[in-house]
């Protein structure tokens, strides 16, 4: 029988955020380590010289993303007692049998994370890795891909064309380490999710909605999924009216507010925390399509005035 699942956090930060999550894995019964090093060696200097920004967020913070799992490879090199782990984020809320639940879900896969069905033929092809199960030969062989796609010609091309599809769309985003899991994990056969629904019991893609796997998978409160504490256990309700297990939910974003009280049995607090939230972040992605717009007009105008060359 093999061993239980050490959970790994990369943050190099000491912050309410991360004892939440540390909080809730000791509560749990979870083995969580914090991996806080930021030396990620020549690897990751290696991808720093190659890399192209494609994303509509900063450029060192796309890089800091991308560096977790460079620091991960030394962890390992160092660490062959760890065959597999799960790689978690700092706002993520960890419950009882999270470690169990997902090693029945990655069976012999070298990597599942999560991920949400795509809808109106929009693909923004990725794998959040919030949530993610590894084994240590699917984290080396990650990297390679990581590195051999910024440093070819063909992998570059690749990741401007998926740049491309977020800048015609008018949407935030762009390429980040969650597009070059997708690729990887799609190329790898490797893209079975985690958020997927077993023996009744499932991973949170996002708390922000009713999104999980599936689209409108689950009832919401407030500004984000209903969440129902039970003798120590936290359940979603699906939009059937199903009762779901819930062992990882993962406040993204903003929503990080509300994770002390998601932790303390709170609910409704969590309902109105999240609903406040979400109108704030359908303000600011509402302007930020506007300005795309404008600057599309403005583009366009710019273009029509140049003079034809003699």
């Amino acid at each position: 029988m093999k061993s239980s699942l050490p959970f790994i956090v990369v943050e190099d930060r000491q912050n309410k955020t991360l004892a939440l999550c540390r909080e809730s894995a000791e509560l749990a019964g979870e083995s969580l380590f914090v991996l806080s090093d930021t030396d990620a060696g020549p690897a990751y200097e290696r991808f720093c010289r190659s890399y192209v920004h494609l994303s509509s967020n900063p450029p060192e913070f796309e890089k800091i993303c991308f560096r977790r799992y460079f620091l991960l490879a030394r962890f390992l090199e160092s660490h062959p007692e760890v065959q597999d782990f799960v790689l978690v984020d700092s706002d993520v809320l960890l419950f009882q049998g999270a470690g169990a639940h997902i090693r029945r879900l990655a069976g012999k896969a070298d990597f599942s994370g999560s991920r949400m069905q795509s809808a109106d033929g929009w693909n923004p092809c990725q794998i959040s890795p919030h949530v993610s199960y590894w084994t240590s030969n699917g984290l080396r062989r990650f990297v390679a891909y990581v590195l051999d796609s910024y440093s070819t010609p063909s992998g570059r091309r690749k990741l401007r064309e998926i740049a491309a599809r977020f800048a015609a769309r008018g949407v935030r985003g762009g390429v980040s380490d969650m597009t070059l899991l997708y690729l990887w994990a799609h190329a790898t056969g490797n893209d079975d999710p985690i958020n997927r629904v077993l023996d009744g019991t499932v991973v949170d893609h996002n708390i922000n909605g009713m999104h999980n796997l599936h689209r409108g998978e689950f009832k919401v409160l407030g500004g984000a999924k209903r969440i129902a504490w039970r003798e120590g256990k936290a359940w979603l309700t699906s939009t059937t009216g199903d009762m779901t297990r819930v062992v990882a939910l993962h406040f993204q974003g903003s929503a990080k507010m509300a994770m002390p009280y998601a932790l303390r049995g709170h609910m409704l607090t969590v309902a109105a925390v999240t609903y406040a939230l979400q109108m704030a972040r359908r303000a600011k992605n509402n302007a930020f399509r506007a300005g795309a717009f404008a600057r599309r007009v403005i583009d366009t105008r710019r273009v029509h005035r140049v003079p034809a060359g003699k």
